[in-house]
């Protein structure tokens, strides 16, 4: 009878969170992602030069619909690392896919789910000027995204083939021991 009192506990957080983050996205995952991303970028073997006068700079790029979504990244980020990035200053913009802004450069973008038109836009401009694009979905990388973390009886970082060689990006030899790439 414990046992099942604590499962429809478990459920009935779960259906809180589902509403709170949309269906559409999966809590867990959301907080996976906000903990781990910002480390890989420390392992940017060219992180000082992508850190302007700002220090580090993400932008999480959603649509309008997953503002809320995109607001909860920027908190769990910022509860974690409390605005510092090892020993940067560290800030999330958050920015509507439809307002995304080529001229402005940030350290890193993580684009929550949109048209795929969006994502290639952010996964082109990234590319071209050398910085990461993390994806809350791995299925994105037909969009170029380069990462994404996948939750399933472990916690997996993807890595996109075919995106890594465009991006020109040199990760410290520990990122590929722990990532993996996929086609």
């Amino acid at each position: 009878m414990k046992k099942i009192i604590f499962i429809l506990a478990k459920l009935t957080v779960l259906m809180m969170s589902l509403q709170v983050y949309g269906l559409e996205y999966d809590p867990l995952l959301i907080r996976a992602q906000a903990s781990i991303f910002p480390k890989i970028i420390l392992l940017d073997k060219d992180i000082s030069s992508k850190s302007g006068g700002d220090g580090v700079v993400i932008e999480v790029l959603h649509t309008a619909s997953d503002v809320i979504v995109a607001n909860k990244v920027k908190q769990l980020i910022e509860n974690q690392y409390g605005g510092k990035l090892g020993n940067k200053k560290m800030v999330i913009k958050l920015v509507d896919f439809s307002l995304f802004n080529a001229t402005t450069v940030a350290t890193a973008y993580f684009v929550l789910k949109g048209e795929s038109d969006y994502q290639s836009s952010v996964a082109s401009h990234a590319s071209e000027n050398n910085r990461l694009v993390f994806s809350y979905d791995y299925r994105d990388f037909s969009n170029n995204v380069l990462m994404s973390v996948l939750m399933k009886e472990k916690t997996y970082i993807y890595l996109n083939k075919s995106a890594i060689h465009s991006y020109g990006i040199n990760f410290q030899p520990l990122f590929y021991k722990i990532v993996k790439v996929i086609e």
